[in-house]
């Protein structure tokens, strides 16, 4: 059990123990079951009996709620969660994507759309970064439409727009996040993908069959052709011979 003491965050204040001060208080004991309201006394004894902390974790309500708790494990667990929410934060990158001008080849936006896709897929955020040169700078809209038609909206299945193309200096931005549900999206697609590719193999295969039977057909109409001219090279000589005789 420890000590009377405040604790106190950024967020929130709490009080423990003795630091409570209110006569009065709403009980939860360790097992999350609502005693409902009891002398501070009361509260204080039970969670004593317990070898265990009163807490009180809602201050502002009248009267206060409390909860018998291990207050070290309780720290413990918040520490580690917000740890846990951090780590996860920065596990999310964002990816930059450049783009020299808005004059870019269709087979290089292609490419780029496809490695934005992959970005997004493994739940990274993308930047994208056009930059513009002398008279370029007075073309800022066909460069933003380019990048709202040829980017976000063919991504829209599996990313949403944070920000709108935005022009600062020699560069214009545009900045966009995966979906909430963007791995059951991504992973939809590899079957689909993967379903196409076996159905595209199946075909390569039924069409090298039928170039098989083709080739056959021809063979044995070759065969044909061969003795039908031994048969009349031999009648032509039988009659050679009978003009000599």
């Amino acid at each position: 059990m420890t000590g009377g003491h405040a604790i106190s965050s950024k967020k929130k204040q709490m009080s423990m123990n003795e630091e409570i001060d209110a006569p009065e208080v709403r009980l939860i004991d360790e097992d999350n079951q609502q005693l409902g309201i009891v002398k501070l006394q009361e509260a204080l004894a039970r969670a004593k009996e317990a070898e265990l902390d009163l807490v009180e974790i809602s201050p502002s309500a009248t009267p206060p709620v409390c909860r018998i708790m291990d207050f070290g494990k309780f720290k413990y667990q918040a520490q580690k969660k917000e740890h846990d929410q951090k780590r996860k934060h920065h596990g999310v990158e964002m990816k930059q994507i450049r783009i020299k001008t808005f004059r870019i080849d269709m087979h290089d936006v292609g490419i780029k759309l496809k490695q934005a896709k992959k970005f997004l897929e493994a739940g990274h955020r993308l930047l994208f970064t056009m930059m513009f040169r002398a008279r370029e700078h007075n073309h800022s809209d066909i460069g933003a439409e380019l990048l709202v038609k040829e980017f976000a909206n063919p991504l829209a299945y599996i990313a949403k727009l944070d920000s709108q193309p935005r022009k600062e200096g020699k560069k214009m931005t545009m900045s966009l996040s995966p979906l909430p549900n963007f791995k059951q999206i991504a992973a939809q697609l590899r079957k689909e993908e993967e379903k196409t590719a076996k159905l595209g193999s199946r075909q390569i295969e039924d069409d090298e069959d039928d170039i098989e039977d083709i080739e056959d057909i021809d063979d044995t109409d070759d065969s044909d052709d061969i003795d039908d001219d031994t048969g009349d090279d031999s009648e032509e000589q039988d009659e050679e011979q009978k003009a000599e005789d």
